[in-house]
């Protein structure tokens, strides 16, 4: 019974990739209901009971009849309504219709823009296929108008950003129209991205400008190979030159491709169905990665081609058995013979897990039947595929019983299992395409020595290890306007928690004085708009790849530790001891190593820290198998702390050389192209000389605060050096007012939204700005001020922000 449960779970829910013919486009909830109020916001609106977006529902007559933003529109707006479909669907129309208001409505949107976003993405701007970004919509207030997207959209937020040519007042109403996605593939990328000769581009046009990429610098985002099409004429064809087909040059790519697909989670992936026009392929490997990071050669499945010499350049379809592999991350390597390879589409059949086995290992042990045509012949291959998977599962749950056995003795003397290592357990699986089939299983020995990692490089220029695809492992609810009374912002970094890390020496908290009125200072709630959990791994971490071979390396076991100093929102503080000299240090770990958030969030430092090397730094010590941090120790804890408890106020040429410190720090990180992403008065410790140093320089990739963020960090989930500036000019502020006052102490958490929305619309009568105290020398106070500026490019690099401070400081 067990045998027939288990083989059960190893089953996927078979679905193939994006194909349009499958879904059924419906209405997805917006006129029926089915979407609710609270999934529905704005940017603004005129008014919230009247012309709120609750009121922007096709064909309803509600208060006032639509949703109005507040300001008038016009080429420069950026005004919007946004649903969150909470899950990952295909939307492939958009309805709109003006305000009719049961006769009194005139307003209408002429023509809209689309942003969407998806799970690990930034908002991304829609361009159909013929390279347009405007959309028509509507004519009068009462007829609704459907426009068809051209290619679909793949998203879990849409927005539509009414456009006017003139300045104008709009209102509307709409309805999206599409169907669940099931096939969870969110992102892809080619290398090389295609190839251009002469009069021919065979670059993907309708590739998504989403500004993500890979580890190793390449674009990422979905296009021709997943937009449901499947082109049948030659892709010489005129009409098909930039529409239908992403071409490689053989002189050009040396015959050998490279494609990287990232999927939503864990799946059991059956087979791959390539759309082709070329000659036959010389070979075909398929390499596949649970972890996201790390991909074994012993999940390699080859398959060779021996009829590829004699073939002739045609359309065909090419598919693939991928015996059940799991997977987040697939990346296949192609080799073709033939001046050039073209595709048209990539198709997956593939089901989510919904059980992994925690000891599961897929066994490499595969018959094949023979075949002249491709598709038929691996067909064979899967109807037999039910028996030798319960041959296998049998054989896995003895293996699994023993090691079971094995576990419960082992753990009467437990040992750290040191995450540097990685055995390669499986055998390498090759197959062939055509003719007599031959099946060759390579040992582990053999193939560990080419056991190597595309995707695994790092760019110096980010803070973070960038695995963008987002897990639906740990999905969390999303905020309501229950709780907020605001729309939320674009992105799921910002937190409005007081504090993301606590200091490293604990100190007891004085009550806060308001210096400016007598009002008491609003707590903002924690405000959390993470939709999924990212997920990340640690295998293979301390590569030569990363650089991490270099960091001194400390067994856990031969550390002292002391008290604890404090604990983070994912991070625990410890004081310990290293066994050298007994010198004393921070010991930074997870607070919960099955975090993923925890886990990411430290690796990202000690990746930061590892490359980084100044006065005003943190300094890193080393690390233990564990991938903990070891960091200096800092006495006197973050400036917040210290300077909150003292029982007089620092001079201020002492607060001028705490912002000089931390300025030239930062501006060292600038140099770098690194991005600290979150600095606070929290992040910014002391030594027992008053000497400050720059914390947890993790990347933007993480929660940051939102009384610190700048306004483009806030609205558009843009982070850079410049964003940094007006962090850093914040925390100036606090510190110069000795940390008695918080920034923005009169504003809750959704004016600080809007706030920022006022200031990239420029609307200075409106906007609250923070005030540098009279008391700091004319020069200083101007350029801190200037961080404030509403464009980024306006604001100083810190370069000339430390020329200033130091010059008027010394």
């Amino acid at each position: 019974m067990f045998l027939i449960f288990y083989i059960f779970l190893l089953q996927p829910l078979n679905t193939f990739a994006l194909r349009l013919g499958e879904c059924q486009a419906l209405p997805l909830g917006m006129e029926s209901g089915e979407i609710t109020n609270m999934q529905i916001t704005a940017s603004t609106s005129f008014d919230r009971q009247s012309v709120g977006p609750q009121n922007a529902r096709l064909r309803h007559e509600m208060d006032s009849g639509a949703w109005c933003p507040k300001p008038q529109i016009d080429s420069n707006s950026y005004e919007f309504l946004q649903i969150n479909l909470d899950r990952t669907h295909i939307v492939s129309a958009i309805q709109t219709q003006g305000r009719f208001g049961n006769g009194t409505g005139r307003e209408f949107t002429k023509e809209y823009m689309i942003d969407y976003l998806r799970p690990g993405s930034k908002w991304i701007r829609y361009t159909n296929r013929t390279g347009h970004v405007l959309m028509t919509g509507n004519f009068d207030t009462v007829t609704a108008v459907m426009r068809q997207l051209d290619p679909p959209i793949i998203a879990s937020r849409i927005r539509i950003v009414p456009h006017s040519k003139t300045k104008r007042t709009i209102c509307m109403r709409a309805e999206l129209h599409g169907c669940l996605h099931r096939d969870g593939l969110l992102y892809y990328s080619t290398v090389p991205e295609g190839s251009r000769m002469g009069d021919y581009d065979f670059r993907d046009p309708i590739f998504e400008d989403n500004q993500l990429f890979t580890e190793t610098g390449i674009k990422r985002g979905l296009g021709l190979l997943s937009d449901g099409y499947v082109a049948d004429s030659s892709p010489f064809t005129p009409s098909n030159h930039n529409a239908s087909w992403i071409g490689w040059n053989k002189h050009q790519t040396g015959g050998t491709i490279t494609l990287l697909f990232e999927f939503d989670q864990i799946r059991n992936f059956s087979e791959i169905l390539l759309a082709l026009h070329g000659h036959r392929l010389d070979s075909i490997d398929v390499i596949f990665s649970q972890d996201g990071t790390n991909f074994p050669l012993s999940s390699q499945i080859s398959s060779l081609d021996r009829l590829a010499a004699n073939s002739t350049a045609k359309r065909y379809d090419l598919r693939i058995p991928l015996h059940r592999r799991m997977a987040r991350k697939v990346r296949v390597t192609i080799k073709f013979p033939g001046d050039w390879l073209f595709l048209t589409e990539i198709h997956f059949a593939s089901g989510p897990m919904s059980h992994i086995p925690e000891d599961y290992e897929l066994l490499s042990n595969e018959t094949n039947a023979s075949f002249d045509n491709p598709i038929e012949g691996f067909i064979k291959v899967d109807r037999n595929l039910m028996s030798i998977i319960g041959l296998c599962v049998l054989f896995v749950i003895f293996i699994l019983v023993i090691f079971g056995i094995l576990c419960v003795r082992k753990r009467k003397n437990p040992e750290k299992e040191d995450m540097f290592q990685q055995d390669v357990k499986r055998d390498l699986i090759i197959t062939h395409m055509g003719g007599k089939q031959t099946t060759h299983i390579f040992p582990s020995a053999f193939s560990s020595q080419y056991n190597t990692n595309l995707y695994a490089t790092d760019k110096t220029t980010s803070t973070s290890v960038s695995t963008k695809s987002t897990s639906s492992i740990g999905k969390t609810t999303p905020p309501t306007w229950n709780d907020f009374h605001f729309p939320p912002p674009p992105e799921e970094r910002i937190y409005a928690e007081p504090c993301m890390t606590l200091p490293l020496l604990p100190s007891k908290r004085r009550p806060q004085t308001d210096l400016r009125s007598s009002m008491t200072t609003r707590r903002p709630k924690h405000i959390d708009y993470s939709d999924e959990v990212q997920h990340y791994a640690t295998g293979n971490l301390f590569s030569d790849m990363y650089g991490f071979d270099k960091i001194e390396r400390y067994h856990f076991n031969s550390l002292k530790f002391g008290a604890d100093l404090g604990e983070g929102k994912l991070t625990r503080i410890k004081e310990c001891f290293l066994p050298v000299n007994k010198q004393p240090a921070v010991y930074k770990c997870a607070k919960d190593k099955n975090n993923l958030h925890a886990r990411k969030a430290i690796l990202d430092e000690l990746k930061t820290l590892s490359i980084t090397a100044h006065p005003h730094i943190v300094r890193l010590l080393g690390t233990d198998e564990n991938a903990s941090l070891l960091l200096e120790l800092m006495p006197l804890g973050d400036v917040k702390q210290y300077l909150k408890n003292l029982a007089q106020p620092l001079p201020l040429s002492s607060i001028l050389s705490i912002c000089a410190d931390v300025c030239s720090g930062m501006a060292y990180l600038e140099s770098k192209a690194l991005v600290h992403g979150h600095l606070t008065p929290s992040h910014i410790l002391l030594s027992d000389t008053l000497r400050a140093k720059i914390s947890s320089p993790r990347g933007p990739s993480h929660p940051a605060q939102l009384r610190y963020s700048a306004p483009e960090s806030i609205i558009n989930n843009k982070f850079s050096s410049k964003s940094d500036s007006w962090a850093y000019a914040v925390c100036c502020y606090e510190i110069l007012y000795q940390c008695q006052k918080v920034p923005y102490e009169n504003l809750t958490n959704a004016e600080l939204v809007e706030n920022a929305e006022r200031v990239l619309e420029g609307n200075e009568n409106e906007t609250v700005i923070l005030r540098i105290p009279e008391a700091v020398p004319r020069g200083i106070r101007e350029i801190i001020s200037r961080c404030f500026d509403a464009h980024p490019p306006g604001r100083p690099t810190f370069g000339q922000i430390y020329t200033f401070i130091d010059r008027f400081h010394s």
